[in-house]
């Protein structure tokens, strides 16, 4: 009865991505998975190659990548890189990317749908669809989309295993751990609080997962290129040596020369600091809901750990912003839906009015990397009460159900 609509419906969503990726963007971060896929499978070539490698620059750049430029060297382990192998059957580029961005789409509606599961808040149904509207139409979900960004679907591997974890579902959490634990710039800190959760709660099978999951994809790796690790590393090497897109120590060293560097890395220390005493307080807690607003945590301050990231690796922190809401929601009496939708407003709109209004490069460059992960974490502390402190009687818990 729901297979031709939903068929239609698919259909129509990748056509319609076919055109914006046709138009629109390089597809940049998917590029190397898809180039090294297809020479490995159709050329039996090194899939870490210089000659791969540039391939994908003078799709990017329209010619080989000069000293000082990003290379785009395949940086997936093989064992992972496995996984890319269907999309790499599509011949053209093009067509990958508009594939990669509708399974990106799906992904971003199902981080909002698992943020508002996680904190178990049911809100109206257009207000539903209007976060979802929000969070599609997000200037940092339109930069991960064309350039089809891995972040998207590797924070919904995690945030998944976190969800799968609530359920009992400690195999197949593992197992999404293991398939998201190739890329950390997005998921790194939110990656080390599950596992600590796990760990502490002794959800060994959880670590069976993982495991499993590596060493089935490992033993396929080693039959197939057994030799893999050592370009593997030389690629990661590579990128590393010219990846400076977005950084604290970059913007204050900026502003402050002398002591910018010195200065972020003492801002960096605070933040670790209150995210480790956030995480073992929310593990300590029976309160999902606070398990949530730490992971939330997590994701707003991985941007600013230290290592570099780009716009499109903000695009997850939609999850984050959505966790904020159903405490917001908690705290304003009186309407409620219009202060969220104002919230909505302000966070989604605010980098336009940053591209539209600012001139200058470097503060306009700062303000767009900055805002996401700094708005975020002052609303997820300006709801910390609601956190800590949920619904303790039944006259509570009855006025929150009755003003949804």
């Amino acid at each position: 009865m729901f297979i031709l609509p939903g068929l239609i419906l698919v259909s129509a969503l990748i056509l319609g991505n076919g055109w914006l990726a046709g138009q629109f963007g390089t597809g940049e971060e998917i590029l190397p998975a898809w180039n090294g896929s297809r020479a490995f499978l159709f050329e039996h070539a090194d899939p870490y190659s210089k000659t791969i490698m540039e391939r994908t620059q003078i799709e990017v750049y329209g010619r080989a990548a000069r000293g000082e430029e990003y290379p785009y060297a395949l940086d997936i382990p093989f064992s992972l890189l496995i996984l890319f192998f269907p999309l790499s059957l599509i011949p053209d580029p093009v067509w990958a990317r508009a594939v990669w961005m509708s399974l990106s789409e799906v992904g971003l509606i199902a981080l909002v749908l698992l943020a508002l599961q996680l904190t178990d808040w049911k809100p109206k149904g257009w207000f539903r669809i209007l976060l979802i509207l929000f969070s599609l139409g997000s200037f940092y979900s339109i930069v991960a989309l064309l350039d089809s960004s891995l972040s998207i679907l590797l924070t919904l591997a995690v945030v998944g295993a976190l969800a799968l974890l609530r359920t009992q579902n400690d195999e197949a959490a593992g197992m999404l751990l293991a398939i998201a634990s190739f890329k950390w710039e997005v998921t790194l800190l939110l990656f080390i609080f599950v596992v600590i959760g796990a760990y502490l709660s002794h959800r060994w099978h959880v670590f069976i997962g993982y495991i499993m999951v590596w060493v089935v994809l490992g033993g396929v790796s080693y039959l197939l290129y057994p030799t893999w690790g050592w370009p593997y590393l030389r690629s990661i090497t590579a990128n590393l040596r010219a990846d400076d897109a977005h950084t604290l120590a970059k913007y204050l060293s900026a502003w402050n020369p002398a002591s910018g560097s010195n200065i972020a890395l003492l801002l960096i220390s605070i933040l670790l600091l209150i995210l480790v005493l956030e995480w073992f307080a929310a593990l300590r807690s029976n309160d999902f809901r606070r398990v949530t607003w730490a992971a939330a945590l997590s994701l707003a301050i991985t941007p600013l750990a230290g290592y570099s990231t780009t716009f499109a690796n903000l695009a997850p922190l939609v999850f984050s912003f959505v966790v904020i809401l159903p405490f917001a929601w908690e705290r304003w009496a009186k309407r409620p839906y219009l202060v969220l939708f104002l919230l909505c407003f302000i966070f989604f709109s605010s980098p336009y009015l940053i591209l539209r209004q600012i001139t200058d490069e470097l503060l306009a460059g700062a303000l767009l990397y900055l805002l996401p992960p700094v708005l975020t974490i002052l609303g997820l502390y300006w709801t910390r009460w609601y956190v800590v402190r949920p619904p303790r009687t039944w006259i509570e818990s009855a006025r929150r159900e009755i003003r949804k």
